[in-house]
């Protein structure tokens, strides 16, 4: 549980706690102050639960393998979300994303702790999914490594933000069919193999839709050498499918 977190992730968060006293927060969510995600968000967002796909983790009406992962095999041994993109959750990701409010960062990456102990995956590095050079100097930093860099502390899980790359800019995903999205990100990411080789890989992304770019990363990483890789995201959309 994020309340029995180890010790680094403490002090970690009472650091972003500290700054609470010095401006009071808003709730991402809803934007009410007291707090950064209040009771009534956290009760609104909708949780993803089984059945869902065994591999991309997309939901289904029967437990079993999307068609989309029978058509195109995944190359991560499976893939998460904690909850839907939808009502409060969408919008403290957005806030997160492009609004700058940075300090959601370590309060959405709690339910991710929680959810990742229930998972039993047993994974060694964790590692953000990485934004192109030129978007990361216009946000000024990578929302998956606010999300990350957390988690990473309160599973006691080695960090490490540098070990994956996009060597490619990608367009934006939005609006992309499930075809496109995969040739938009085909190719785009490359893995250092001194970090990353024999170890199995936790992947953090902020939102998964079709999954594409959770491959993507995959496919960087095992021909890095990674022995295994899985995926976690904060929160899951819908998207076309042709």
């Amino acid at each position: 549980m994020a309340t029995q977190a180890r010790p680094l992730f403490r002090l970690y968060r009472s650091v972003w706690a500290s700054l609470d006293l010095l401006l009071p927060p808003t709730c991402g969510g809803c934007e009410q102050q007291g707090a950064r995600w209040c009771v009534k968000c956290q009760a609104e967002t909708k949780l993803l639960e089984p059945p869902w796909c065994d591999l991309c983790g997309d939901s289904l009406l029967q437990p079993g393998v999307c068609g989309h992962c029978q058509a195109f095999p995944p190359h991560f041994v499976a893939a998460r979300s904690w909850a839907s993109f939808t009502g409060p959750i969408r919008q403290a990701i957005h806030r997160l994303k492009y609004k700058r409010d940075v300090s959601l960062g370590v309060v959405l990456a709690e339910p991710l702790v929680d959810f990742y102990s229930k998972l039993n995956w047993n994974c060694d590095l964790v590692i953000p999914v990485p934004l192109g050079l030129a978007r990361l100097k216009e946000r000024g930093y990578n929302q998956s490594d606010l999300l990350a860099r957390p988690l990473s502390l309160a599973v006691g899980i080695p960090y490490q933000s540098t070990g994956l790359i996009r060597v490619h800019e990608t367009r934006s995903q939005v609006g992309l069919t499930f075809t496109q999205r995969r040739e938009n990100v085909s190719g785009a990411f490359q893995a250092l193999p001194e970090s990353v080789s024999g170890r199995r890989v936790l992947v953090i992304d902020d939102v998964a839709t079709s999954s594409a770019t959770l491959d993507a990363c995959a496919v960087a990483l095992i021909e890095a050498g990674s022995k295994e890789v899985f995926a976690l995201t904060l929160a899951r959309a819908g998207y076309q499918t042709n």
